[in-house]
């Protein structure tokens, strides 16, 4: 099982890295899935994204010490436990995995050029400006930040311009101009990621 790393952050906020190699047999055989979440994963058309839902309940299954993962969903679509604060995120083969007794949000990316014609849509020209546009991690931070800022919010229709703010240098994000997170990253194998508390 390629369970990459395990981060625990505190006693209460882990994470979890996988690099997917299995087949969809071995994570179904592997985990005890709600019905309705199952049947929701074998669903999707798209093999690569089953694969990445899969092994997100691995890994969580893995920062849990157990085979069953009762996951629902709220009304906004974020993935939710009873008892904890989740948050996923995945690219190609990797996923990431936030688990914590606060809310959390996680992005994970691979740092590739890909990202250069595209920071001017998810950055405020006060971001830019305070930003060292030579350095391709730096795109990689905001960008993350503001997805794992996202999703730690929980509620629909933001605006990465202009609700959600990172300031870089104190590792802060700001949302909606009055709630404000701290924002933590880490780097391996060419990819990037960035969780919020």
């Amino acid at each position: 099982m390629p369970l990459t790393k395990i981060i625990e952050v505190s006693q209460t906020i882990f994470i979890a890295v996988w690099k997917i190699a299995e087949t969809e047999e071995f994570f179904f055989n592997s985990l005890q899935l709600l019905s309705e979440d199952e049947l929701k994963i074998k669903s999707i058309k798209l093999q690569k994204i089953r694969l990445q839902k899969l092994a997100c309940r691995a890994a969580l299954a893995k920062l849990l010490n157990t085979k069953q993962i009762a996951i629902t969903y709220s009304k906004t679509g974020q993935p939710q436990l009873s008892e904890h604060y989740i948050s996923f995120s995945h690219t190609k083969n990797y996923v990431a995995v936030a688990l914590a007794n606060i809310p959390i949000g996680i992005d994970i990316e691979e740092i590739t050029p890909r990202i250069l014609p595209l920071y001017t849509r998810f950055m405020s020209k006060q971001e830019i400006a305070g930003c060292d546009i030579s350095n391709l991690k730096n795109f990689y931070y905001y960008w993350c930040a503001k997805e794992a800022m996202y999703k730690w919010f929980t509620k629909k229709n933001l605006d990465f311009i202009k609700d959600l703010f990172v300031d870089k240098k104190n590792n802060k994000g700001v949302i909606n101009n009055n709630n404000t997170v701290q924002l933590f990253d880490f780097y391996f194998e060419n990819h990037i990621i960035v969780f919020c508390i």
